[in-house]
């Protein structure tokens, strides 16, 4: 009885990441919905206990200040650009990481900021791979960022650059780049004795001169801090995208070792 329970609620819960929205009972199967009755009395029950919204009420008043230009929103943009995305059509927003702890940090921020709330989904891949994902569908926020300057969908295939809004100021700067860091910073190599702080990113291979260009506003948000850099170099063999068969390189540079210091002062550990 409780392992139908679970499945009947991760089934609820893919099928609210599917339409963007909490399911209503005729947009699901009705195999899915008479097991919603036999193992909960109840559609909206079930979708209680999958966390859901009862009543698919689409959110477009918010906070008075829910849409400032403050740290929250860095925060937001600087994981979009690096572990989410928005989605193609503007519906809404996903953000990944393989720590929960992570996501609960952006989970706080959307309740905070826009008194919304989002939906969990873990998805495994094997026995030693796990991704946590956080969605939250909302266009009106999804176009916001659109047009602060985040870019929708794929972004290993088109030009983007740090919002200017975020570049401007050393505090923005401080959090995006902490942000940055926590997804797609590293600091481990094999033997050696000191850390090599490096960040990297994919790009299509007719993209790389943009990708350059993004990695370069990162270099001078550092250089606010005093924090030198190695040139941004490319790394490795291209790597064929099974979903197209397009050949994407991985951009990266590092934090000069002496530097090291200032980084974990001024922006904060990684990992």
């Amino acid at each position: 009885m409780m392992e139908n329970k679970k499945q009947i609620i991760q089934e609820l819960k893919r099928e609210s990441i599917r339409l963007g929205h909490s399911p209503k009972r005729r947009e699901v199967a009705n195999n899915l919905s008479g097991r919603c009755y036999k193992h909960f009395n109840s559609f909206n029950e079930a979708k209680k206990s999958a966390g859901l919204h009862v009543v698919n009420v689409r959110k477009i008043n918010f906070p008075k200040k829910a849409f400032r230009l403050d740290k929250d929103m860095a925060h937001i943009s600087s994981y979009l650009l690096f572990d989410g995305h928005i989605y193609e059509t503007l519906r809404g927003l996903m953000f990944s990481s393989k720590t929960l702890k992570d996501l609960k940090v952006v989970e706080k921020i959307f309740k905070r900021k826009f008194n919304l709330e989002g939906i969990y989904h873990l998805n495994s891949a094997g026995s030693h791979f796990q991704t946590h994902k956080f969605y939250v569908f909302n266009k009106p926020i999804a176009t916001t960022l659109l047009k602060l300057g985040i870019p929708k969908g794929n972004k290993t295939m088109q030009n983007y650059r740090v919002p200017s809004w975020i570049n401007n100021s050393k505090e923005l700067s401080r959090e995006f780049l902490k942000i940055a860091f926590l997804c797609e910073g590293s600091f481990k190599e094999k033997n050696r004795k000191n850390a090599r702080i490096s960040i990297n990113i994919a790009k299509l291979e007719k993209f790389l001169e943009s990708g350059i260009e993004f990695m370069n506003d990162l270099k001078s948000m550092l250089m606010k801090f005093g924090i030198n850099t190695t040139d941004c170099y490319i790394m490795g063999e291209n790597k064929i995208r099974k979903m197209d068969g397009e050949r994407t390189k991985n951009i990266r540079f590092r934090i000069i070792t002496a530097d090291n210091h200032k980084f974990i002062k001024e922006i904060g550990w990684i990992k």
